[in-house]
């Protein structure tokens, strides 16, 4: 007679095993999906904080230390953690602060990756990916 029981114990076994197999790629896609949207996460942010350095710059009286403001006061308010040092740099060229100049803002940030001694990305070997963000504008006239 056939009995269910003996059926699910004997497909027990296998069931486990195909677990095991699969949990591990399983955790690799889902960390994968994670860090890329660390990555995007960060890109976006260092769009945004060039473009909003390279506004305040064209409008202020001082443009370098209001792009640099204007920056730590972005960084600080949409990533945590975020201020110069190692991770976070800026690079801003603007040459007078006359009308009709040209202010140039890039702003580098270092996002760490989970998998680099595993899987290295590149042949340095990095443990962490740089995205930059740039902007350029018009010195406005002042009023």
């Amino acid at each position: 007679m056939f009995n269910i029981k003996d059926k699910i114990k004997n497909h027990s076994g296998s069931v486990l095993l195909e677990l095991s197999l699969i949990i591990p790629i399983l955790l690799l896609l889902i960390s994968a999906i994670v860090q890329f949207g660390f990555v995007l996460n960060a890109k976006i942010a260092v769009n945004s904080a060039a473009y909003e350095a390279a506004r305040a710059a064209t409008i202020s009286e001082n443009p370098n230390d209001s792009a640099i403001y204007a920056i730590e006061n972005y960084a600080k308010s949409s990533i945590p953690g975020w201020s110069f040092s190692e991770r976070l740099r800026a690079n801003i060229v603007i040459p007078n602060s006359n009308p009709g100049t040209e202010a140039s803002v890039e702003v580098f940030y270092r996002v760490p990756l989970f998998f680099s001694k595993i899987l290295p990305f590149d042949s340095s070997s990095s443990t962490s990916i740089e995205v930059k963000g740039k902007s350029v504008m018009r010195i406005e006239e002042k009023e």
